[in-house]
């Protein structure tokens, strides 16, 4: 029974990221469709990476092909965090951060056991989907009491075009 678990937990995780990502990519606006387009990018490169050279997670040593999944979401998690105007956003890209240094601290020390390594880089994505579920449940209620809201923080134009006076701030 007790190695039913952790198939069945790899099952429900698949099941809530695919829900989530559904329901992001339908009701959500620019940042929650931008962070289910990473997590499904992030399930396909997987399953390409799985086909590839097999059901295989490598805990004793870095696990090259998933550092280099989780190096490209991590890249992608921060620049829609630093672009979105949601706070979730944040939490999700950290949480990808810990994630990615897993694999470097797992390549620089020899001392980190392996289930250290797991909990480190497999854990925070149970988390970045409560983040994700809860940033679009407040995304839908702060729409329904108060309408349509910015997605994204407009920063403005370059401080170029600013010198060469192709923008007014009125």
């Amino acid at each position: 029974m007790a190695e039913l678990i952790p198939g069945l937990r790899d099952q429900f995780q698949l099941i809530v990221l695919l829900v989530l990502a559904a329901l992001g990519l339908w009701k959500g606006a620019g940042p929650e469709r931008a962070v289910a387009a990473v997590f499904i990018g992030m399930l396909v490169s997987g399953r390409i990476l799985t086909l590839i050279f097999g059901n295989f997670i490598n805990l004793v040593s870095i696990d090259y092909g998933r550092a280099l999944i989780d190096l490209a979401a991590m890249i992608a998690f921060i620049v829609i965090a630093l672009r979105a105007n949601r706070m979730y956003t944040l939490w999700i890209a950290a949480l990808q951060l810990i994630a990615f240094n897993a694999h470097l601290a797992r390549e620089l020390t020899q001392a980190m056991t392996p289930i250290a390594y797991a909990i480190l880089y497999i854990g925070p994505s149970y988390f970045q989907l409560l983040a994700q579920g809860l940033g679009l449940w407040a995304h839908r209620r702060r729409t329904a009491r108060f309408g349509p809201y910015r997605s994204w923080i407009d920063r403005g134009p370059s401080p170029l075009a600013r010198k060469r006076g192709q923008w007014r701030n009125h």
